[in-house]
């Protein structure tokens, strides 16, 4: 029989932390316990009996989510997962510092806890497994991840496309157009699922409709990202990340 996963809840509002519990244990999940505050959280996380955490960004307290987050990634070694119903840019910034496995955004759906700690448990499995590879192959490792592949449906058969070859993404409510050297493709995902599988170290949206693949971008323009002859709009809500993440002089 296969063994459940046990997740850990950190999460200040009972209402939402009740019904994650129920959530969880809907989709096939143990609870490995739940907390209101950080400090409670590291009693359940000493017991090492958690395999993924869900924690909220804004816990009520003297220590935040973002700290315990920091403490899980250094000393208990396990994938978490933000949860936040909004938050400001330099919120995500300190948040994205402690390497989350996924971001979940009330309110949320069972398919998207679901996907969510999946992938993270994915990532976690595919990092750790790095980690053990000889000193001599974590150039190559390194390198691998942005020729990781994805096959999409062309006609009757799926077709390889290289992630490093991806030049851009558009989205289209639940679908998304996948721009290339050579033409585009449409696919049926949402922008959310389709960047949590992106290598984050290449790509970052830059408007709510865009992700980019860095390495190809050739111009930045007030407002927009050149890429050959397309122009990717950068919002306002975007702008500040987009722009910490490239290289500028003067």
């Amino acid at each position: 029989m296969k063994k459940k996963i046990r997740v850990l809840i950190v999460e200040d509002e009972f209402i939402t932390l009740d019904a994650l519990r129920d959530e969880l244990e809907d989709i096939g999940y143990e609870i490995s316990g739940d907390a209101m505050r950080a400090d409670e959280a590291l009693v359940i996380l000493e017991r090492g009996d958690t395999d993924i955490a869900i924690l909220d960004i804004h816990l009520k307290g003297s220590e935040s989510g973002i700290w315990l987050a920091a403490r899980i990634r250094d000393k208990y070694k396990i994938p978490f997962i933000f949860l936040s119903a909004f938050s400001d840019q330099h919120t995500i910034a300190k948040a994205a510092e402690t390497k989350p496995s996924s971001y979940l955004v009330k309110p949320f759906t069972s398919a998207d806890l679901y996907t969510s700690i999946e992938l993270a448990l994915l990532t976690h499995a595919k990092n750790v497994e790095e980690l053990h590879l000889p000193a001599s192959h974590t150039k190559v490792t390194n390198e691998l991840l942005i020729r990781d592949s994805i096959f999409v449906k062309d006609d009757l058969t799926y077709k390889k496309i290289l992630i490093r070859d991806i030049l851009y993404v558009e989205a289209f409510k639940n679908y998304l157009e996948l721009y290339l050297p050579q033409g585009s493709h449409v696919i049926r995902s949402t922008l959310k699922e389709f960047l949590a599988v992106l290598p984050a170290e290449y790509f970052m949206q830059t408007h709510r409709s865009f992700v980019v693949n860095m390495e190809k971008i050739d111009e930045v323009g007030a407002n927009f990202l050149q890429i050959g002859t397309a122009k990717i709009p950068i919002s306002r809500n975007q702008k500040e990340e987009v722009l910490s993440r490239l290289k500028f002089y003067f």
